[in-house]
């Protein structure tokens, strides 16, 4: 009987001494782990950020642009009280991304934009207000370049990113880009002859959408409408050079539905004096011409 009680407490003793170890090797870990409990709370704008610029391009589909604006509170644990966010346009900033990038940006004017709430709630509980803002087309010219930062400037007395802070969105001029009244005709291969089929329409409006000061995208009228990507020299304000593809990810759309580009696409006519643009290419069933012109 002593023999099995001097057994049991061993197991006693080294499950203690065990325990022990352990519990001294987590101490021992702590000092160089990562401490999430000394974190400070502090809000930012989602996507914001010089990192982002790219991603903030405005691009319009239609009259206007609309676009969400959303504020988010990192903080260990879930707020227990609302937490108030401030927004504002900082135009101060146009001028210190012009200063630091060598570029050109006009603050985006007053009437040609709308942010829909500049006072949001973060609610207790949550970590995310959403606002949004549009920005409309007709009040823009397209040949130039504008910037429309939002930033925080209040947030209940939390943390502000300096990096995180604001939103750059960005409006890329281009020359050429802008609207343009639009042609289409499609024949039915091989014979390309004949009265045009399907889908032909004349006078319709189509737009060139800048990709940046050099390249500007437009779709075609036929099938999904895979976007010509048109690029140019621009010297000194003569246009040259002109060229012209499919978008890559069309031609991929098109391909898994079937539809396989044979030839082209091609320029027939780039007159950005006159405004006029014509391109064409083929696919395994049909002849394709677009024509665009002011």
């Amino acid at each position: 009987m002593k023999i099995k009680l001097n057994r049991w407490m061993g197991f006693i003793t080294a499950t203690f001494l065990l325990l022990a170890t352990l519990n001294s090797c987590v101490k021992d870990r702590n000092p160089s782990a990562t401490d999430f409990s000394g974190l400070k709370d502090h809000v930012t704008l989602v996507g914001g950020g010089i990192t982002n610029f790219s991603s903030n391009n405005i691009r319009f589909s239609g009259d206007t642009a609309s676009y969400k604006i959303i504020a988010d509170l990192a903080s260990v644990n879930l707020p227990t009280n609302p937490v108030n966010v401030t927004l504002a346009v900082d135009s101060s900033l146009v001028t210190a991304y012009n200063t630091a990038n060598g570029t050109n940006f006009l603050p985006l004017p007053s009437n040609a934009y709308k942010i829909a709430n500049t006072s949001l709630t973060i609610p207790a509980g949550q970590q995310y207000a959403t606002t949004t803002v549009d920005v409309y087309k007709d009040k823009v010219d397209p040949a130039k370049s504008y910037l429309l930062t939002v930033s925080i400037k209040d947030a209940s007395g939390k943390l502000l990113t300096s990096n995180l802070n604001t939103i750059y969105f960005n409006i890329i001029g281009n020359v050429i880009a802008g609207d343009y009244k639009w042609d289409f005709t499609r024949w039915s291969q091989p014979s390309n002859a004949g009265s045009p089929d399907g889908t032909s329409f004349t006078g319709r409006t189509a737009t060139f959408v800048a990709d940046n000061g050099n390249q500007v995208e437009v779709p075609s009228g036929y099938y999904i409408g895979p976007r010509y990507v048109i690029s140019f020299t621009n010297n000194a304000g003569v246009l040259s050079d002109f060229s012209v593809k499919l978008n890559d990810d069309d031609i991929a759309t098109m391909k898994a539905a079937g539809v396989i580009v044979t030839d082209g696409p091609n320029i027939i006519k780039a007159d950005p004096t006159t405004g006029e643009y014509i391109f064409q290419y083929k696919t395994l069933t049909r002849y394709v011409i677009d024509r665009y012109y002011k």
